[in-house]
């Protein structure tokens, strides 16, 4: 049991590098993403495009690696998506013009069409309990390396060309596919032969839930505004407010910070997690932390607190609300995580255009962006309460069908 345990552990260990290096070879280029336009005679409005096309390549496949992956294993999908963002990384410091960056960073992206299958993975070997945390480590990933990534990407442009950063990528992508070549269970496999129909009509199933198609669709525009902010920031922060590097780092790790404090404190809660408290509490806090940042806009670093008060709240509830979500359809976990992540993807791509939009209209001011969010902290948090107040009742009909069977 022990050896089985270490073994899970390691395939959590490389799994987790692997995402991370996904979103680490975003972030750690954006601060040189001026450099890159600047190098291309393009506009700026291609920083923020990049994020989107980025994004919009980690929906492509989803629809199509769920029935797959039941079919022959998570296991060897996983390799073969892992692969691909690593030959996609290689192409990149080869680009000659800012479209074949464009082309090369969708491609790029694909990379994370394939993490879902690791939290399939992790829901289908852990309870609850174990699944939030992990779920919450998994999630700190997506905020940690904007933390970490402008940082490594600053320091690498200041002795050596943007194409390096992406060699850092390479590097560490190759380390995760050995990993979890060595590690990672094969997971459940469907008996029988491929049926289109089936699958289609599980599809259906997941897509009819509006438990789970809500679930997902505030969870997307949950992270919306910390999307953006990775996408928009550089030019802010850089060009618009005129600051420096280290300044743009200090921003990036005080808000994305947040997120960390507030999965810690989930692994504190050890077994006395209580995921609808989690999802109450962290949307309070992500509606008081907009809002302020919306009223301190200009006020400087009053304004990067509020974020950071946003960033917190946001990370108490994303681990228990998509766990919900997960959960409510009944459907094969690697099918409802690929229909959550190709709708996350589309969801967020679609929000960070309409950000990148305003933000052009209005000449890219960080005014702009605290007020696009304001009106988004009411829907995240109203819709937060919704769907516990939904859940809580669906458990209370459930218990009381229980009873009276």
């Amino acid at each position: 049991m022990f050896e089985k345990k270490k073994h899970l552990l390691y395939f959590a260990m490389f799994f987790i590098l692997y995402e991370l290096t996904v979103y680490l070879s975003n972030d750690m280029i954006m601060p040189a993403m001026l450099q890159v336009v600047k190098e291309f005679n393009a506009s700026n409005r291609n920083i923020s495009f990049s994020l989107s096309l980025y994004i919009l390549g980690g929906s492509m496949l989803q629809i199509f690696l769920g029935p797959i992956a039941d079919k022959v294993g998570k296991r060897k999908v996983m390799l073969v998506g892992n692969a691909l963002f690593l030959v996609a990384t290689l192409a990149i410091p080869f680009v000659s013009n800012i479209n074949q960056f464009l082309i090369a960073r969708f491609f790029q992206g694909m990379g994370s069409c394939f993490i879902f299958i690791g939290y399939a993975m992790i829901h289908e070997l852990f309870d609850d309990s174990d699944a939030v945390k992990l779920t919450a480590i998994l999630s700190n990933t997506t905020v940690f390396a904007p933390l970490i990534g402008p940082v490594i990407g600053s320091g690498i442009i200041h002795v050596l060309p943007w194409q390096a950063i992406f060699g850092v990528s390479l590097l560490l992508g190759t380390i995760a596919w050995i990993g979890l070549y060595k590690f990672m269970p094969t997971g459940l496999i469907s008996p029988g032969k491929f049926e289109l129909a089936k699958v289609r009509d599980s599809y259906l199933t997941i897509v009819r839930n509006r438990k789970f198609m809500f679930g997902i669709f505030i969870a997307a525009i949950s992270i919306t505004p910390l999307t953006a902010w990775i996408g928009l920031s550089p030019v802010l922060v850089m060009e618009h407010i005129q600051a420096s590097y280290s300044t743009y780092i200090v921003y990036q790790c005080v808000i994305f910070t947040g997120f960390i404090v507030s999965s810690v404190a989930i692994q504190r809660l050890g077994k006395k997690l209580q995921l609808e408290r989690l999802i109450r509490q962290g949307g309070a806090l992500a509606i008081v932390g907009l809002l302020g940042a919306g009223l301190l806009r200009d006020s400087g670093h009053l304004f990067i607190a509020c974020m950071f008060v946003f960033s917190a709240g946001f990370g108490l509830f994303n681990g228990s609300l998509i766990r919900l979500s997960l959960m409510a359809t009944g459907v094969s976990m690697s099918l409802t995580s690929s229909a959550m992540s190709l709708l996350y993807c589309v969801y967020i791509a679609g929000g960070l255009e309409l950000y990148n939009l305003a933000c052009d209209r209005y000449g890219y001011s960080i005014s702009t962006y605290a007020l696009f969010n304001v009106p988004l902290a009411v829907c995240i948090y109203f819709g937060l309460q919704l769907f516990v107040r939904r859940h809580e009742a669906q458990q209370a009909r459930l218990a009381h069908a229980a009873s009276g069977a």
